[in-house]
């Protein structure tokens, strides 16, 4: 099992994080291809739904995820088959887990005389917003036969405190 290591975030307001910048213009593609979708229909209403998913798969590829709770931790599972460790980046706020994977493929020998390919730059991007912040010190990440694992610790809960007014 591979070890991926976690940029934490511990307030996002602190500073801009770019991989949300680059999430909203892969998002602008999505937004395009749906369009490209709707326009090649002879913009026929009633499939901007299907359409977007269509795109969301084509444009960003969506790998299977589990989130799951267990004793004070969440636990998210993804798919990320043909991936290795120093291919994946996790981003760690304390509301949300982002996990970008990227390959892009060797050139082929010159003496290849390909006829066709599907393979090309591999993009995957995943944001998970948590029902509850976690501690993003507390967080880890594993890379183990094609299956991503995340352990993120939730923050306790916030108790409120009485505070005494003095009497002047």
């Amino acid at each position: 099992m591979a070890d991926i290591s976690i940029q934490r975030i511990k307030d996002a307001t602190d500073q801009p994080i770019p991989l949300f910048h680059e999430i909203e213009k892969r998002i602008g593609e999505v937004r395009q291809r749906a369009f490209e979708f709707f326009d090649k229909r002879g913009r026929e209403l009633g499939h901007d739904l299907a359409d977007w998913i269509h795109a969301e798969h084509e444009v960003l590829g969506w790998p299977a995820a589990e989130l799951a709770e267990k004793n004070g931790e969440y636990k998210l599972e993804m798919t990320l088959p043909g991936f290795s460790a120093n291919q994946v980046e996790v981003t760690a706020t304390p509301t949300e887990i982002v996990v970008h994977a990227a390959i892009k493929p060797e050139t082929k020998a010159a003496e290849d005389h390909v006829l066709w390919t599907e393979f090309g730059p591999n993009d995957v991007y995943r944001q998970f917003r948590l029902p509850q912040p976690i501690d993003v010190a507390k967080t880890s990440a594993a890379l183990d036969n094609g299956l991503l694992k995340i352990i993120a610790t939730k923050m306790p809960p916030v108790t409120a405190k009485p505070i005494a007014i003095a009497n002047s």
